[in-house]
């Protein structure tokens, strides 16, 4: 949403967020185990790195893999399951989806170790959790008010207990576009006024900006706060790459 033009707008911590890089030598962001569950929607079936108070994890491959067979035809090039997308060209395979990402009590285990291993506080922990609140997000799993990583694994915790995936709410649309679109639960685009409201299912979805049809909003004093703190210095901009991005997909079509 902000370009080079509108970089002064962001806070310290999304500067520090954007221009974070992994060093070679530093503790990675993501362990690999969580990098491939996370970030790749897969599992690799390697060992995972602990804490040095409990033992190493060793997750199968195959018992992964029977966990997660519910992705049907969802699969990379080595036919290792992927995690769908909640569109129409993966509807039937997100609908029969395991519950919690896939998560297993030793993926749950590995993430809150290696969350307790990151500066407290810090940017890679700030990044950990963005970067799976997003996924849960674009699986229709609510976060909404969970502000820690604690937080989202006892959501995930409690789904997977549970044995069924979150329930898909009656307004969502499996979107057929093939850029752009609707994926999954939003977040309140009040990002600056420190909110943690989500989309959830028992609830309508979160209204638009009239303008730009990209900030969503939890209510109108979140929009009204943003509007006037930076979104209406952006809004023209966002719309503006709103409308290249719908032509492409116009152009493309299905492609």
């Amino acid at each position: 949403m902000y370009n080079n033009k509108h970089r002064h707008l962001l806070s310290r911590e999304e500067l520090e967020e954007e221009n974070h890089v992994d060093t070679p030598k530093g503790l990675p962001t993501h362990s690999s185990i969580l990098r491939c569950w996370i970030l790749d929607g897969k599992i690799d079936g390697e060992e995972v790195d602990n804490n040095d108070t409990l033992p190493p994890i060793r997750i199968q491959r195959q018992k992964i893999v029977n966990t997660l067979h519910h992705f049907g035809g969802c699969v990379d090039s080595n036919g290792m399951p992927l995690r769908p997308s909640p569109i129409a060209k993966y509807k039937e395979q997100f609908e029969n989806r395991p519950p919690a990402l896939g998560a297993t009590p030793q993926l749950l285990a590995e993430l809150k170790a290696h969350d307790a291993k990151l500066p407290l506080g810090g940017v890679q922990q700030r990044l950990l959790f963005q970067s799976l609140r997003d996924q849960m997000l674009r699986q229709l799993i609510s976060c909404d008010g969970a502000k820690c990583m604690a937080d989202l694994v006892d959501i995930l915790q409690k789904e997977m207990e549970s044995g069924i995936p979150s329930p898909i709410p009656d307004w969502y649309t499996f979107s057929t576009a093939p850029s752009g679109g609707k994926i999954g639960y939003d977040r309140c685009s009040n990002w600056l006024g420190k909110c943690y409201r989500t989309e959830k299912h028992d609830k309508p979805q979160f209204s638009r900006c009239s303008a730009c049809k990209m900030a969503v909003y939890c209510s109108r004093e979140c929009q009204e706060y943003d509007w006037k703190s930076r979104h209406k210095k952006v809004c023209k901009h966002v719309a503006k790459e709103r409308k290249c991005m719908e032509d492409l997909s116009a152009l493309f079509g299905d492609a």
